[in-house]
């Protein structure tokens, strides 16, 4: 993938103790793409759309442990080069968006986010 932009970053989010959260991204800017979600090294998204996917069970102490997404968009729209994602998570102390933007560097390109997202 040579013609891909890799964006890495890492945030923080605080959960509540024993209570699960749901995950949702959304890919902008009329491009197209898909997500690959993993927690405690499990695959736990279906790696298309992500829309409030549950991470946890009831129970589940979610503290000390890391949600790791990886989006890739690919540069379909003619009119822009532009790419976004926005993740939300919810089910925390807050609800939380985080949203990131790159452009791609050749004409449908593609762009790799990989957010690590540090559960507190």
């Amino acid at each position: 993938m040579s013609d891909a932009v890799i964006i890495t970053k890492t945030e923080d989010y605080e959960v509540k103790p024993k209570t699960p959260i749901t995950l949702t991204v959304d890919i902008g800017e009329g491009q197209v793409g898909g997500t690959a979600v993993t927690w405690k090294n499990n695959i736990v998204g279906p790696g298309g759309a992500v829309t409030d996917l549950v991470i946890g069970r009831t129970n589940d102490d979610l503290r000390g442990t890391s949600l790791d997404c990886t989006t890739t968009v690919k540069d379909v729209n003619p009119n822009t080069n532009s790419t976004s994602v926005t993740y939300t998570l919810k089910g925390g102390t807050q609800q939380r968006s985080f949203t990131y933007s790159a452009e791609v560097n050749v004409p449908e390109g593609r762009v790799i986010y990989s957010v690590t997202f540090l559960l507190e």
